[in-house]
């Protein structure tokens, strides 16, 4: 009875799981916080509709026996530490320093309109440039491949059209990442990169940018985090987690 329970609700999680990436599929998204999704879904579909089969599978031979335990521990760990990092996500921002400068890292363009996920950076961006009106602003953005113009200049534009003075934003429009987001960033302000910096970002975007930022010079950091739209919100968290693990394994945190 409880295995027939268990397999409801792995059917039930994996078609929810398959079903959110086949319509982020069907935007084109097409990367690590959607395709992980898909293959666990489809993963959990399989092992509760065909779960004799899969018991079978297991009893054939002895060292799958022997493994299948240390799988569903590695598989433990990984889901803790799995809603650790989205649980750090969900901790509110604590600015400890009045900062200098306001860096407010691209993300994508819709033409030459800020994305989305972009505008919300940028809104979050203005209620801190109101907040702290002697800051400077750097926006950080390079043109892509399939974008018109850079995103540091879309982003100045926007700026700019919201009541923000010229003088006060810095463009750098060579980066292509995140480390060279804060690498440009940090040789255009020279002096000032030894001022408390306030990096603003999209939520699950700011624990990784923040360890870059100091890894690339700037010794004093704080980060406000911009809300993640909710169509996107929980796939975009999947790809941070895995993209903050591997940084972390090349030493680039």
């Amino acid at each position: 009875m409880q295995n027939k329970y268990l397999a409801r609700l792995q059917a039930f999680i994996g078609s929810i799981l398959l079903i959110d990436a086949l319509v982020l599929f069907s935007t084109g998204k097409f990367n690590v916080g959607t395709i992980f999704p898909a293959i666990l879904g489809l993963g959990l579909l399989s092992f509760s509709l065909k779960y004799a089969s899969w018991q079978r599978w297991l009893a054939a031979q002895s060292y799958r026996q022997r493994l299948w335990p240390w799988f569903k521990l590695f598989s433990a760990f990984w889901l803790i530490s799995l809603l650790a990092f989205f649980y750090k996500l969900t901790v509110p921002d604590r600015i400890r320093h009045q900062p200098s400068t306001l860096i407010v890292l691209g993300s994508g363009l819709d033409g030459t309109q800020p994305s989305p996920m972009l505008r919300a950076r940028l809104d979050t961006a203005l209620i801190y440039a109101a907040q702290y009106p002697k800051a400077q602003l750097v926006v950080s953005g390079g043109q892509g491949f399939s974008e018109e113009i850079s995103e540091a200049n879309a982003m100045q534009r926007y700026l700019l059209a919201h009541g923000v003075a010229p003088q006060r934003i810095l463009q750098e429009d060579q980066s292509t990442s995140t480390e060279e987001n804060l690498l440009f960033s940090h040789r255009l302000l020279k002096t000032k990169a030894t001022e408390p910096v306030l990096i603003i970002t999209n939520d699950f975007h700011t624990l990784r940018a923040s360890k870059i930022a100091r890894k690339q010079g700037f010794p004093i950091v704080d980060y406000a985090s911009a809300p993640t739209p909710l169509a996107i919100r929980y796939n975009a968290w999947l790809r941070e987690y895995f993209a903050f693990t591997s940084s972390w394994l090349l030493g680039e945190l």
